[in-house]
């Protein structure tokens, strides 16, 4: 029989608990060295820093800061939507006045203009046609009228191509050109101003359309326009004596006297003018015809025979 080898013999004392290790030296237990917990990786809420009360202070007067500005710019944008509204409505309510008080006007000047086609007319129709029929022309004035009627003659054709839309008879026309413009062709008919430029004298300022200088029928157009002859209806005799009167002005009436404007060259007009705008002169004398004596004119050489009155 083969012999054993002997068994190992065990180690004095008791063997330690866990797993036994070889060591460097054959048998000489050891203990497995423990591993050591690995450290923690730091958490997202460990690495924020902890709010302090002073970093909730300063965040709250950020957004307060930010709330005022926004309230103060709402509040300019506020005052200048309701300053603009109120200047839209100011405008508004100025144009809005200022077109009814045009709007007024114009109906009174219409009704105005009605009143005297009416009522004066009817107070002065007999007495405007009396003295007609008994105004004579002065023997001394008798060329001159002749002289005037040749003038308003020659240009007949001239004063119908502005009056052939109207009512106005075109011998009405010639007459105030007569009057105001001593027939010629280069001045206003409101008032003799050179055409050159806008009038000067009264009515001052016209035409108010249009860029000087201006044409003769331009200026005449705007003097009938200005003065409602193109609306007016009565031209009969007596009708007029009112319109000549009424451009020329009643100013006469306050002194007393026929207008010259009117009655000049006949036996109703003796002495007295307006030798400048708004300035009288009791001693002083026309030297120009007036509407009654070249409308006598040309109804004596048939050329013309005014209408009846309107009924």
């Amino acid at each position: 029989m083969a012999d054993r080898d002997p068994p190992p013999s065990e180690p004095d004392g008791p063997l330690p608990d866990g797993p036994v290790l070889v060591g460097p030296r054959l048998g000489a237990p050891t203990r497995a060295p423990e591993s050591e917990p690995a450290a923690a990786a730091p958490s997202a809420a460990a690495s924020a820093p902890i709010p302090t009360d002073l970093d909730e202070r300063e965040e709250r007067g950020r957004a307060l800061r930010a709330a005022q500005a926004l309230a103060r710019k709402r509040r300019r944008q506020t005052l200048v939507v309701g300053a603009a509204a109120l200047v839209i409505l100011a405008l508004g309510g100025a144009s809005t006045w200022v077109f009814r008080e045009l709007a007024l006007t114009r109906g009174f000047r219409l009704a105005e203009l009605e009143n005297e086609n009416a009522v004066l007319s009817q107070l002065l129709r007999q007495e405007y046609r009396q003295r007609f029929d008994a105004a004579k022309v002065l023997p001394a004035r008798q060329d001159q009228v002749a002289q005037s009627v040749r003038r308003i003659l020659a240009n007949r054709a001239r004063y119908e191509r502005i009056t052939k839309s109207m009512t106005m008879p075109w011998y009405f026309l010639a007459i105030i050109h007569g009057l105001e413009a001593d027939f010629r062709f280069d001045a206003h008919l409101h008032n003799g101003d050179p055409l050159t430029a806008r009038t000067v004298r009264v009515p001052a300022g016209r035409p108010a359309q249009g860029k000087p200088p201006f044409t003769w029928e331009e200026s005449a157009t705007d003097a009938i326009a200005a003065n409602r002859y193109d609306r007016w209806n009565d031209w009969s005799i007596a009708g007029m004596l009112v319109a000549w009167e009424r451009y020329n002005g009643l100013g006469y009436r306050h002194h007393g006297i026929h207008s010259p404007y009117v009655w000049a060259c006949t036996d109703q007009y003796a002495k007295g003018r307006y030798v400048a705008d708004g300035k009288f002169d009791a001693k002083a004398e026309t030297k120009q015809c007036g509407a009654v004596a070249m409308l006598k004119g040309l109804i004596a050489a048939g050329v013309v025979s005014p209408p009846p009155a309107p009924r």
